[in-house]
C-alpha cells in the first residue's frame, strides 16, 4: 500500500476513534457500534460477522493473505476492535466482547512479533485486554 494511503487510513481511523470515545462518554453505545461496523466495511472491506467467524488461529492468516493487510492496517484494525470489545464489555455482552478481545489480542501479539522494536503502547493495550478477559472469565464462571 502506498505510504500516502497508509497515512490517510491512520488519520481517518484516528478521527473515528475520537468520535467513538465521545459516543462512549455520552453512553451512546449502539451508535458507536454502528460507527465501528461502518468503518470496518469502508476501510477494511468486511463486517463484524467476519471477525466473529474466524478463530484466533486463522485470524492473522485471513487478514494478511485474503485481505492483503499490512502492519499499518492491522494496527488500525486492532484499535477499532479494542474499542468494540470495550463497548460490548460495557454493555455486558460478555460472549461477543470475549471473542473480539481474543482476536484483538492475537493481532497485537502478531504486531509485537512482526516489528523490529518493542512497543510499550501495544503492550499496555494487551495488558488491559487481558485484564478485561480475566474479568469476563470470572463473571462467566460465577
Amino acid at each position: 500500500m502506498e505510504k500516502k494511503n497508509v497515512l490517510k487510513l491512520i488519520d481517518e481511523v484516528s478521527e473515528i476513534l475520537a468520535i467513538l470515545i465521545e459516543l462512549k462518554r455520552k453512553g451512546r453505545f449502539r451508535e458507536a457500534l454502528e460507527k465501528i461496523d461502518e468503518t470496518l466495511l469502508k476501510y477494511f472491506k468486511f463486517d463484524s460477522e467476519f471477525i466473529y467467524s474466524l478463530s484466533e488461529d486463522f485470524l492473522i492468516n485471513a487478514l494478511k493473505q485474503e485481505k492483503g493487510f499490512d502492519s499499518e492496517h492491522l494496527a488500525s484494525l486492532a484499535e477499532l476492535l479494542s474499542e468494540k470489545g470495550d463497548i460490548l464489555f460495557e454493555q455486558n455482552n460478555l460472549k461477543d466482547s470475549c471473542k473480539v478481545f481474543k482476536n484483538t489480542l492475537k493481532i497485537y501479539y502478531f504486531l509485537n512479533e512482526d516489528q523490529d522494536f518493542f512497543s510499550f503502547k501495544n503492550m499496555n493495550k494487551m495488558l488491559l485486554i487481558n485484564e478485561k478477559l480475566a474479568k469476563i472469565n470470572v463473571t462467566i464462571e460465577s
